[in-house]
């Protein structure tokens, strides 16, 4: 039996280039133990609305939250970050301001600050 050895040389270079390109390639995507905790400390009642990029299917809202309440949504398991949207009225749910955050990969911590007429939505550290 004899072996080519071009043909295993190129196999093993294909091999480690293969190989150096799964270590060096950043993770796509966090777990779902990361997540945007928001705590109302604005005069209103809030709603927040969460768009996930990467995972569209699973934006959803929490609504009606009151003064003093803390909250957390979980970064979906393949999302890459996420648009907040902050809303007061129950009816019409339109957006008075809005946070974006592109690190899915560890937890931000969000306050409402404001009263009715300019609430904030601010990161403030976990």
């Amino acid at each position: 039996m004899k072996v080519n050895h071009r043909a295993v040389f190129g196999l093993l270079a294909a091999g480690a280039a293969c190989f150096s390109t799964v270590l060096s390639a950043p993770a796509a995507y966090a777990g779902s133990d990361n997540y945007i905790q928001i705590t109302n400390h604005a005069g209103i009642l809030a709603n927040t609305c969460y768009k996930w990029n990467g995972a569209e299917s699973k934006n959803y809202c929490h609504n009606v939250r009151p003064v003093n309440d803390t909250w957390k949504a979980y970064f979906p398991a393949d999302a890459t970050g996420v648009k907040i949207d902050l809303s007061t009225s129950v009816v019409t749910y339109d957006t008075v301001d809005t946070a974006a955050v592109s690190d899915a990969n560890r937890n931000h911590c969000f306050e409402i600050t404001g009263l009715a007429d300019r609430p904030k939505l601010q990161e403030t550290g976990c």
